[in-house]
């Protein structure tokens, strides 16, 4: 379940900055201690998890030390997950397309293991992704794609993010129609799943609908009913969207005194937490109803607050550009590296086959020879037999890449495989044996008549 929750982040924040940093920092300890590969890799992907939404970049590299890890211990559980933390970093530095791609590589991996829920996680990924992109019929294929599964493979969880996502989806796109059912359907869901942070996010969502449809009296009822789960599940960044829009409300029903104590709220919690665009929006709330309420210090004040704040998002924006321009940069660099490490190791392993390959023949010319010498049977007996058994296992050497290739590395097809050439070489290595030793014996013999009528041949000469 937490591939799924990965997936989703974007679309809500469930731990504040500084929670998160409390568990980053016992995430380290656990890290110093880990004895295995596969430990560091789910180690270094839980922090990569937690230094998403601040530290994007950080989590890049984290990730992708996980992917590393797990690729070498051929771990493949660890590196789905790693393609995954790399391409929601890509997401929050806004790369789409390069987002788009890691998820697509952790589809293919997904799609071997073959696990319903981790497939339709990634397609909900992919959804969020096009939603920023505001490319909603992508957006909307791949969410659909999520649902069906889930309903096909009954998987509750996933069936309620996404449910989530297709409403958040269709109401970005101002189809609130659609937005509607759908944001009902997830509030179901989640009082029977007692999911209570998704019951608040999907209230809200609702409270969104409603005020966009202007039925302020339905949007504050949702947004009221949403605060209690919010607070509870400590889902600032929700809270502080649903304070604005409980806000916009009261404005809009000539109530500015609330709007402005809700619009004060909404500006703080998302400043204390860091959710800048939040914040941003409630500044910009603020100043326009101070200046409407003819009170120009604090209109004044909430303007200079905004235009701060608007140049540091700005600023943060082209630092993510540049940060992701940079990552990507890396990546391809460290890629060709390990293109060129495989390049190099592919060939050395074929150096050495054809090593193998040229001694083979030699071993048995080595054979021969020795059969052509005196010396013992056995020996001549013993170096046909390794000559053999090199030839053979040189043979299975050879093929098992074409094998493993056709068979898609699965085990049990190689096992298949490899069973019936041994079933078929096993008795023709016997016969070639048989047949070698012999006729090395033969030779062996022959050369000892001949040296034996030759030694015969001198004495009949030395005599008088």
């Amino acid at each position: 379940m937490k591939l799924i929750t990965l997936c989703c982040i974007i679309l809500f924040t469930p731990f504040t900055i500084f929670a998160q940093r409390k568990i980053i920092d016992s995430l380290y300890r656990d890290l110093s201690i880990q004895k295995t590969d596969t430990g560091k890799a789910i180690t270094l992907y839980n922090l990569s998890y937690y230094y998403l939404n601040f530290k994007p970049d950080s989590a890049m590299y984290l990730a992708r030390s996980a992917y590393s890890i797990s690729k070498r211990s051929k771990f493949l559980r660890g590196e789905s997950w790693a393609l995954g933390s790399m391409a929601n970093a890509f997401h929050v530095l806004h790369n789409y397309p390069k987002a788009i791609e890691y998820y697509i590589e952790q589809l293919k991996i997904e799609e071997k293991r073959n696990i319903p829920e981790n497939i339709g996680g990634i397609y909900l990924a992919m959804a969020l992704v096009y939603n920023s992109e505001k490319e909603t019929k992508k957006a909307l294929g791949y969410a659909f794609k999520a649902d069906s599964i889930a309903k096909l493979c009954k998987l509750p969880e996933l069936a309620l993010f996404a449910k989530l996502n297709i409403g958040d989806i269709y109401e970005k796109a101002n189809q609130l129609g659609s937005a509607m059912i759908y944001a009902h359907n997830a509030y179901d869901l989640s009082i029977l799943q007692k999911n209570d942070q998704i019951t608040g996010v999907a209230l809200n969502n609702l409270g969104n609908i409603y005020a966009k449809r202007l039925d302020f009296s339905k949007a504050n009822g949702y947004y009221r009913k949403s605060l209690t789960y919010l607070q509870q599940s400590e889902d600032y960044n929700n809270l502080a969207e649903c304070y604005l829009g409980m806000a916009k409300i009261c404005r809009a029903l000539q109530r500015p005194d609330s709007a402005i104590f809700y619009a004060r709220e909404s500006y703080h919690l998302a400043s204390k937490n860091e959710f800048f665009a939040k914040a941003l929006d409630a500044s910009a709330f603020l100043a326009e109803t101070y200046k409407a309420s003819n009170n120009i210090d604090s209109a004044f004040a909430y303007q200079n607050t905004m235009l701060k704040l608007k140049d540091s998002i700005d600023s943060k924006e082209r630092a993510k550009e540049l940060q992701s321009i940079t990552i990507a940069e890396e990546l391809r660099q460290k890629e060709i590296a390990e293109a060129r490490e495989k390049e190099v190791e592919e060939r050395r392993q074929k150096l050495q086959l054809l090593t193998i390959g040229i001694l083979i023949p030699i071993f048995f010319l080595f054979s021969i020879f020795l059969s052509r010498r005196k010396v013992s049977k056995k020996v001549i007996e013993f170096s046909g037999i390794i000559s053999l058994l090199m030839f053979f296992e040189y043979l299975t050497l050879f093929i098992h890449p074409f094998v493993a290739e056709k068979s898609h590395h699965s085990p049990f097809i190689e096992i298949v495989v490899f069973v019936v050439i041994a079933a078929l070489l096993t008795p023709t290595h016997h016969k070639v044996e048989h047949w070698l030793i012999n006729k090395l014996s033969k030779i062996r013999d022959h050369h000892l008549q001949l040296r034996q009528q030759q030694i015969e041949d001198l004495e009949k000469d030395e005599k008088p």
